[in-house]
């Protein structure tokens, strides 16, 4: 057998592989190696019959398994094409209607107070409700007693702990709530009337209440919401 022939067909076989994607073997580069290894077998001792059926079937099995990739790849291109297409015609729907969404976020308005949402898994005997600026520095705490599960708001006067003012904008609040010293689960949400949609490379999102929330972050849509 010419190994050098072999070689170079192997060379070339590899260099082809390399330019696609050097860890995967194509169709064509595996029969491009059956080939050189059939045309430059010795004559004396010619490739066994058992062994060629053996290569003929891998070479079907990587055949099928690229076909199998292959539909798989379009398959969820497909998926993600459709769901992108629902997820913005349910997305446009959504405005004007009344929604409530995950949110750590609050603005506030000028001259206006601001409802801070949030639900507990469970009673808690304290809650302590953490309002940040933009830059995460402390504006405001609040500390609230014997609250129950469920839904609860606590309406923020704009104001911080010594009592002066703030400016309008967007602030984040943080909940953390406990009993007895036992860790209590909480989440905050914004409700409001979604008045705009913004389709965006990195998602879709709803504005409410002056603020921009994905729309995988809606809990509940209705105008039976309550507050």
């Amino acid at each position: 057998m010419d190994i050098n022939n072999i070689n170079s067909f192997t060379s070339m076989a590899n260099n082809e592989r390399t330019s696609k994607n050097k860890n995967d073997l194509g169709q064509q580069e595996f029969l491009q190696l059956l080939v050189a290894q059939m045309r430059n077998q010795d004559p004396i001792n010619p490739l066994d019959g058992a062994e060629f059926a053996s290569q003929l079937a891998q070479f079907n099995s990587v055949e099928q398994l690229i076909n199998v990739n292959n539909g798989l790849a379009h398959l969820q291109e497909s998926q993600e094409l459709m769901s992108s297409s629902l997820t913005n015609s349910m997305a446009a729907s959504l405005t004007g209607k009344n929604v409530k969404a995950l949110s750590n976020e609050v603005h506030l308005a000028s001259g206006e107070s601001a409802n801070i949402n949030y639900k507990l898994n469970n009673s808690a005997s304290e809650v302590e409700v953490i309002i940040r600026g933009a830059n995460g520095s402390e504006v405001r705490r609040e500390v609230l007693q014997g609250i129950p599960s469920g839904d609860s708001s606590w309406e923020w006067d704009g104001r911080n702990n010594a009592g002066d003012r703030m400016g309008d904008g967007n602030y984040t609040v943080e909940v953390r709530a406990s009993n007895e010293g036992s860790r209590v689960d909480s989440m905050v949400y914004t409700e409001g009337i979604v008045d705009k949609v913004r389709y965006s490379g990195s998602g879709v999102f709803l504005s409410l209440n002056n603020i921009q929330v994905p729309i995988g972050d809606v809990e509940e849509v209705g105008s039976g919401i309550s507050k």
